[in-house]
């Protein structure tokens, strides 16, 4: 039985944290939304491809799940409040969600280490090093947005208009490589 290399104290909190993260996919959807709403098409596409991320976050759990034999379970989330006042208080939440996230994804490894759960760590460990990356993208976006202020929120447009460019080209710069005769 391949479901016995899991701790079945475990369990629950991993069903528990595939409703976080298809929670914080909701969140970034209605941020996205947010800034779409307000003309701002480079915050907008960033917080939808990080909606993206978190689905694909709990998507990798339900296969680990089912990879481990273990039924899945997926809990009800919440609808989330769509009402911002403006920028930085939907980037703000975003921060504060991350965080949130990070606390989980650590108690989750807490919990595993306790019950010499190494299928479990080891799993787990791909979401601590995404976390650290995910809190330091959203509080250095934070940081831009308070910055700049509201009346200059084009520059942190620009900037992710530029980072995408730049995204885009060594993208392509490493498929050329990868495919030299395409």
């Amino acid at each position: 039985m391949i479901g016995m290399l899991i701790s079945q104290k475990i369990v629950p909190s991993l069903y528990k944290q595939i409703g976080s993260e298809f929670q914080a996919f909701v969140l970034y959807l209605a941020i996205g939304s947010y800034f779409e709403i307000e003309a701002l098409p480079e915050l907008s596409a960033f917080f939808f491809k990080q909606a993206d991320e978190e689905r694909q976050h709990a998507l990798k759990f339900i296969k680990f799940l089912i990879d481990n034999d273990i039924p899945v379970s997926i809990p009800a989330i919440g609808a989330v409040d769509s009402s911002f006042k403006d920028p930085e208080s939907a980037i703000s939440l975003s921060l504060e969600r991350e965080i949130a996230v990070t606390k989980e994804i650590h108690d989750l490894v807490r919990l595993a280490k306790e019950e010499k759960d190494f299928t479990s760590d080891n799993f787990l460990q791909w979401f601590v090093k995404e976390q650290l990356e995910e809190v330091t993208v959203m509080d250095q976006l934070l940081k831009m947005i308070r910055r700049t202020g509201k009346d200059q929120i084009m520059l942190v447009e620009d900037y992710l208009a530029r980072k995408n460019r730049l995204r885009e080209k060594i993208s392509e710069a490493e498929s050329s490589m990868e495919n030299p005769n395409d």
